[in-house]
């Protein structure tokens, strides 16, 4: 996964090109503006992000390692095919409970 990291506007406007070096080597640059994420810098037709909405926390705790984004967007299911009678899932509870 690329590396993220999250900058504010002051701090990208004072050292944009040693951004703009960082964004060559593949890492993303999210910036914000009073800690809402209002843009992102990426390598030219690098897939879409999937974290348009990051929360800034979210995005350090990321560049920490402390937590592991996802590799793509959630993907709808198929409906199940498999269908139950109506309490099915009460009466199995409740028989795992010892109730009556």
């Amino acid at each position: 996964m690329a590396e993220l990291k999250t900058v504010g506007v002051k701090e990208l406007k004072n050292n944009l090109s040693a951004y703009l070096r960082e964004v060559r080597r593949g890492v993303r640059i999210f910036v914000s503006d009073r800690n809402t994420i209002v843009a992102e810098l990426r390598e030219p037709l690098a897939e879409p992000s999937i974290l348009r909405d990051l929360n800034p926390v979210v995005a350090e705790w990321a560049n920490a390692g402390e937590v592991q984004l996802p590799l793509s967007e959630k993907a709808s299911l198929e409906p199940s095919p498999v269908r139950a009678k109506r309490g099915t899932a009460l009466r199995v509870l409740d028989d795992l409970r010892g109730e009556p």
